[in-house]
């Protein structure tokens, strides 16, 4: 069950009384994806307990990224990571510029996940949308 967070254990105990020692894999990847969904989803100052949590509007530039304002968005994004979603081990975060959609911003967000003493590769594929709402998958 450690490959929850604590609010999903809360959530789900009615659910099923089932405990195991062992770490699911899938369980653990869905729960950081779904963590990672309300982080970059969630806009700085907009949590009273945290006003760090969170990433900046990024909807400003995404018409018009420069090699400037695509490092820091990628250092923004692996930043809050780093700090808030420590489950997801060595991020890297790369932007990937398509000619296709002027209005979004695309990027891939890779590390591992540690689980049972086993480094696990974990690549997502990330979409800012042109309304600032962000998109994860797994790539």
């Amino acid at each position: 069950m450690r490959e929850r967070r604590l609010l999903e254990r809360i959530a789900g105990a009615a659910q099923s009384g089932e405990r195991t020692s062992q770490t699911s894999i899938d369980m653990l990847a869905r729960s950081v994806i779904e963590h990672l969904r309300r982080l970059l989803n969630t806009r700085q100052g907009s949590v009273q307990i945290d006003p760090l949590f969170g990433i900046p509007d990024f909807t400003n530039i995404a018409g018009g990224l420069s090699a400037g304002s695509m490092r820091e968005i990628e250092e923004e994004i692996r930043r809050m990571v780093l700090k808030y979603e420590q489950r997801l081990q060595s991020p890297k975060v790369a932007l990937n510029v398509q000619a296709s959609d002027a209005l979004s911003i695309n990027f891939s967000l890779r590390g591992t996940l540690d689980v049972d003493n086993r480094a696990i590769p974990l690549q997502l594929s990330t979409i800012v949308k042109e309304n600032g709402k962000v998109h994860i998958s797994h790539a």
